[in-house]
C-alpha cells in the first residue's frame, strides 16, 4: 500500500471511530428516604453498639463484608439490647470519613446469627466454639448481595443505614442473663472478582469484638487485642414498613430493566414517577415535604414528568419494566423514579412513598 493510501485508510478508521458513541456504563442506584405505609416488612433498626446511635464512629471496617473472601464474627453484649424482638434484615452505613466515591459490587454472602455465653473480652478464636448456646440460624443462606455505590461527598445521617440486609429467615431475640448476640458472616466473593473494599462505619466500644480470617473456609481466626466492630442495625418485623424501591438490573440500551417495589400496602394501585430531575419539578424544589398536604414524614424525591400505573400483590409486590430502545442517542441519559403507593391508612393523605431510584443509561 502506498503511503498515500496508507494515510487514507488511517483518516477513514479515525473518521468512524469518532462516529462511534462513547461507552457509558449503565448505572442504577437509590437515594433518598421513604415514609410508612401499611405493608409488611422491615421496620426500625436498633442500632448497636448504642453509643453511635445518632454519632458516627471513628474509623471503618472492610473485613467480613467486602475485600478478600473470609469468615467474621462479632459478638455484641446483651445490655446492648434491652427487649425482646423478633429481627429481620441487618443494616450497615457507609464510613462517613471517604474521601472519594467508591463503586458498588454484587457479593456473595451467608449470614448467621445466634447466642453466645462469650463476651468481647472471652470470644474464641474458634469460630465454633463461640456459638456455644444453642445452635445458630441461618438467617441469609448463601446469597448474591447487591451493595449501592457510596457517593462523594457521603451524605451525613449517622440514622440512616444504606446497605440494608434482609434476610430470609427471622431471629427471635429474647434478653436472657449471660447470654450475648453472635453475627456470623461468610464472605465468599464478588462480581468484579478481585479483592473489593468497601468501606462501612466501624469503631470501639467495649460491648462489641470481632474474630476475622481468610479465606471463607477458615476455622480459626484473628482477635484484635481490643473491642472494636461494625455499627450495625438489627431491624424489626413491622406491619406498618416503609415501602421500598430497588432494581438488580442495569438500564442498557437494547434491553429491559425492571424497577421493584416491596413493602408496600396489599393489592393496592400505585404509581411509578419517571423523571428528568431530583432537584425540582414544575417550580417546586426537591425533596419537596409533603407533610402539608397530609403526608407528614414523606417526601417527592423525583420529577413526576411521567406517571406510570403499577398494582401491588397480595404480597405488597410491583415491579414496572422499562424497555430500553436500541437507540445511541439515550446513551448517558439519566432519569429519577419514585413509587407513591395509595394507602389510606397510612396518613391523612392515604399516601406512602418509597426512596428514590437513579438511573443512566448505557451502552
Amino acid at each position: 500500500m502506498s503511503p498515500l493510501r496508507s494515510c487514507s485508510f488511517l483518516a477513514l478508521v479515525v473518521s468512524l471511530a469518532a462516529l462511534l458513541p462513547a461507552q457509558i456504563q449503565a448505572t442504577y442506584d437509590t437515594y433518598g428516604k421513604g415514609c410508612p405505609g401499611t405493608g409488611v416488612g422491615i421496620g426500625n433498626g436498633h442500632i448497636v453498639p448504642g453509643t453511635y446511635a445518632t454519632v458516627y464512629a471513628s474509623s471503618n471496617n472492610v473485613l467480613g463484608f467486602s475485600n478478600a473472601t473470609s469468615k467474621y464474627q462479632q459478638v455484641f453484649s446483651a445490655t446492648e439490647f434491652p427487649s425482646a424482638y423478633t429481627m429481620t434484615a441487618l443494616g450497615l452505613r457507609w464510613d462517613n470519613q471517604l474521601t472519594r466515591a467508591i463503586d458498588g459490587a454484587t457479593f456473595d454472602l451467608e449470614l448467621q446469627v445466634g447466642y453466645t455465653t462469650r463476651t468481647p473480652t472471652t470470644l474464641s478464636t474458634t469460630f465454633a466454639a463461640n456459638f456455644d448456646s444453642g445452635t445458630p440460624v441461618t438467617v441469609l443462606p448463601r446469597s448474591l448481595v447487591k451493595y449501592p455505590n457510596i457517593p462523594y461527598p457521603v451524605p451525613l445521617d449517622p440514622t440512616n443505614f444504606q446497605l440494608v440486609i434482609p434476610w430470609t429467615t427471622t431471629f427471635a431475640w429474647v434478653p436472657t442473663p449471660g447470654r450475648n448476640l453472635l453475627v456470623q458472616v461468610t464472605q465468599r466473593g464478588n462480581s468484579s472478582g478481585f479483592p473489593w473494599p468497601y468501606p462501612l462505619d466501624a469503631g470501639y466500644s467495649p460491648n462489641t469484638a470481632r474474630l476475622y480470617a481468610t479465606p471463607d473456609t477458615a476455622t480459626t481466626g484473628t482477635l484484635d487485642g481490643f473491642t472494636y466492630g461494625y455499627v450495625m442495625s438489627f431491624f424489626a418485623w413491622t406491619s406498618t414498613a416503609v415501602p421500598v424501591l430497588g432494581s438488580h438490573d442495569q438500564p442498557q440500551i437494547g434491553n429491559t430493566c425492571r424497577i421493584d417495589l416491596l413493602q408496600a400496602r396489599a393489592s393496592a394501585p400505585a404509581f411509578l414517577l419517571h423523571g428528568v430531575s431530583n432537584f425540582v419539578w414544575s417550580s417546586y424544589p426537591l425533596p419537596l415535604d409533603l407533610g402539608f398536604l397530609g403526608a407528614p414524614l414523606c417526601s417527592l424525591l423525583a420529577s413526576a414528568d411521567v406517571v406510570l400505573p403499577v398494582t401491588t400483590t397480595a404480597a405488597g409486590k410491583g415491579a414496572f419494566t422499562y424497555s430500553v430502545p436500541m437507540n445511541f442517542a439515550f446513551v448517558g441519559v439519566p432519569f429519577f423514579n419514585q413509587f407513591l403507593v395509595l394507602d389510606p391508612g397510612a396518613n391523612p393523605l392515604g399516601l406512602a412513598v418509597t426512596n428514590g431510584g437513579a438511573g443512566v443509561i448505557g451502552n
